[in-house]
C-alpha cells in the first residue's frame, strides 16, 4: 500500500465495504491485469458473506445498485478512475483504472502467489524479461498462450507470482521454439572422434615397431654361435 493510498483508504466517510472492494478486489486484479473491466457479477459474490445460522443464506450481500454506489465512494476519493468516454449509469463492463496504484516496474518480488487461471495474462514486462532471457521475440499466438494456461489449470495446486508465471511462459515459448539439436549424429560425434583415437592407438606405434626390432638385432648379434 503507498502512502497516497492509506490516506485516502483511511477518511471516515469512506464505508467498510468500498475499502474491501478496492483493496480485497480491484487492487489485486488490476496488479494482475493492467486493461481490467468491472465485472458486476463477479464482484457481487465475491464480497458476499455467509451466515453461519441459515444454511445457504447469506448475512451480506451487494445488488448492482449498491456496487455502484461504493464506485461513486472510490472515484469521489480519488481511488479509482473511469476513462473519459465512459457514459452509462453503471460500471459494469468499465475499463477502470487506479491513480495511485504503484507501476509495474516498481513493484517488489516477489508479487503475491496464485493459482492459474483462465484470465490469466502477462502484463507490460513481459518483453524485456523476454529478452533478457534470451527470448527475441516475445510475441506469442493465443493457441499457444492457451496451451500455457489450459496446463497449468490442470494442476492448480501449483502457485507462483506474475513473475514467475512469465518466466514458465518464456521457458515454455523457448522449448517450443528452439527445440534441443541432440538427434543421432550430434551425439556420435564425440563418441566417434573417441573411436578413431582408440584405433590408432589400439597397437605399438611404428618408432616403438623399429625400437623394438633393432633390440632384437642386438640380442641376435649377442648370441654365441652353436
Amino acid at each position: 500500500m503507498t502512502p497516497a493510498e492509506h490516506t485516502l483508504l483511511s477518511q471516515p466517510k469512506l464505508s467498510h465495504p468500498a475499502r474491501s472492494l478496492y483493496w480485497l478486489l480491484l487492487r489485486p486484479a488490476c496488479l494482475r491485469q493492467a486493461d481490467y473491466q468491472v465485472n458486476y457479477p463477479e464482484l457481487g459474490r465475491a464480497l458476499a458473506v455467509e451466515d453461519p445460522t441459515v444454511p445457504g443464506g447469506f448475512a451480506y450481500q451487494v445488488n448492482a445498485r449498491q456496487l455502484t454506489e461504493l464506485f461513486d465512494e472510490l472515484i469521489q476519493a480519488g481511488l479509482v478512475a473511469l476513462p473519459p468516454t465512459w457514459q452509462a449509469e453503471h460500471y459494469h463492463l468499465c475499463p477502470i483504472s487506479l491513480p495511485l496504484l504503484p507501476s509495474s516496474s516498481t513493484l517488489p518480488l516477489p508479487q503475491a502467489a496464485f493459482a492459474m487461471h483462465a484470465d490469466w495474462r502477462p502484463d507490460g514486462q513481459f518483453t524485456n524479461l523476454a529478452r533478457l532471457c534470451g527470448l527475441l521475440d516475445s510475441q506469442y499466438t493465443e493457441e499457444e498462450l492457451g496451451e500455457f494456461i489450459a496446463y497449468w489449470l490442470g494442476r492448480p495446486e501449483q502457485f507462483a507470482n506474475q513473475h514467475q508465471w512469465q518466466l514458465k511462459l518464456i521457458k515454455a515459448l523457448k522449448a517450443r521454439r528452439y527445440p534441443k539439436r541432440a538427434g543421432p549424429e550430434s551425439l556420435r560425434q564425440p563418441q566417434g572422434y573417441q573411436l578413431v583415437a582408440e584405433e590408432e592407438h589400439q597397437g605399438p606405434s611404428s618408432r616403438a615397431l623399429e625400437m623394438m626390432a633393432q633390440a632384437r638385432q642386438l640380442q641376435d648379434k649377442g648370441t654365441p654361435d652353436e
